[in-house]
């Protein structure tokens, strides 16, 4: 009967997020967003008081046209953080390469967010992960061998040196080191094996055995799983470990990573379903 229950809580969470996403890209070209002089002050007010000189991004690009004067929203944002941060990193997931078993860093764009396509571009570092790499601009030490979520990957760097994650101009909250955290503990609606990939760099090709994971289809639709941010969200407030307001009607959070991690990882421990149930 446990199991029966733990399923049904399952799959309302993705069936939740599922059509949360499709309203929300139904209703995302009524929404207009327009500069606002006390908002964006107060946004660069907070950039400021994040105590960590190395941050983890995501942000919503559309949104943070709240807080930019001009017309070039990146370009904004990117002036803020090297004015703030000595390095700058955000993922550079390209899930695309399941399929093609081929890696070019240099080439393949991220998949996911306007943000990390334009910071790709400025980025001065990627790791050679094929399908979960990180990008970084600044002096960040990362490993360009070492797979994203390894002992020795990017995640587990940005723990141990403790960088805040930041989350602005997003519905919900996200932060791309759960997917360490799942890797690490096995969770058991993923599947782990190891697969052959290729890293394709000035017309050199080199072959490696590559750590992946899939989504098991009695926890996923269309082939995603979703976690229950919402959930998550109402939690890491209630730990105060959330800091950052909405500014005029845009989301804007910071938390440190090694502190979320401790967390979850936690969290998980007791529960390893705790990121997708309801």
């Amino acid at each position: 009967m446990d199991v029966v229950f733990r399923k049904a809580s399952v799959y309302s969470t993705i069936a939740y997020y599922y059509f949360r996403r499709r309203f929300k890209q139904a209703s995302r070209p009524f929404v207009h967003w327009n500069y606002s002089k006390k908002a964006g002050e107060r946004f660069e007010h907070l950039m400021g008081e994040i105590p960590s000189d190395k941050i983890f991004m995501h942000a919503g690009l559309s949104p943070l046209k709240r807080f930019t004067p001009g017309k070039d929203t990146y370009s904004y944002l990117k002036g803020l953080m090297f004015k703030h941060f000595k390095v700058v990193a955000s993922q550079g997931f390209t899930p695309s390469v399941r399929k093609t078993k081929v890696f070019d860093p240099e080439k393949e764009r991220p998949a996911y967010g306007a943000f990390a396509k334009l910071f790709f571009r400025d980025a001065s570092f990627r790791n050679l992960d094929p399908c979960y790499s990180v990008l970084a601009a600044g002096k960040a030490g990362f490993q360009e061998q070492a797979f994203s979520f390894s002992a020795e990957g990017p995640f587990r760097q940005m723990v141990e040196e403790d960088f805040y994650c930041i989350n602005v101009g997003l519905d919900v909250f996200t932060c791309s080191l759960l997917h360490y955290i799942e890797y690490e503990q096995r969770v058991p609606y993923l599947e782990f094996f190891t697969d052959n990939y290729s890293i394709r760099r000035e017309e050199q090709t080199e072959q490696i055995a590559y750590p992946i994971h899939t989504n098991k289809k009695g926890y996923s639709v269309k082939g995603y799983v979703w976690w229950n941010r919402q959930r998550l969200m109402r939690d890491l407030k209630k730990s105060g470990l959330l800091s950052g307001e909405k500014i005029e009607g845009v989301r804007f959070w910071f938390f440190s990573m090694k502190k979320l991690y401790d967390f979850v990882s936690q969290k998980v421990k007791n529960d390893p379903y705790y990121l997708i149930k309801w």
